[in-house]
């Protein structure tokens, strides 16, 4: 689920194109586990946020790779508390709201 996000996030170099990507892989996620649909919608929620913000506009590298870093820090998060208790799970599910990727 989240680890094949993840391992396909890390690969990638932060063109806007990474985040329609993100949210193609993010949405079959939700589609292929609902049981993670909050986590899943809100990435790419995230993800399309940042995208449209910069659609149509140049993308500085330091702002490509700040936001890159950031979502990816957000997806190994994700990883990590799979198996959490729900506190902390919630926990990331309202940091991730709350988020912006620039």
């Amino acid at each position: 689920m989240m680890k094949e996000l993840l391992d396909w996030l890390r690969l990638q170099k932060g063109a806007l194109l990474t985040y329609r990507e993100f949210q193609r892989r993010g949405l079959a996620l939700l589609a292929d586990h609902p049981e993670q649909a909050a986590l899943a919608r809100l990435l790419v929620d995230l993800a399309g946020r940042f995208a449209d913000a910069y659609d149509g506009e140049p993308l500085a590298i330091n702002v490509a790779e700040q936001a890159l870093g950031r979502l990816t820090e957000f997806v190994e998060m994700a990883e990590r508390t799979k198996a959490a208790p729900p506190e902390e799970r919630l926990a990331l599910l309202n940091k991730i709201g709350a988020a912006e990727l620039a």
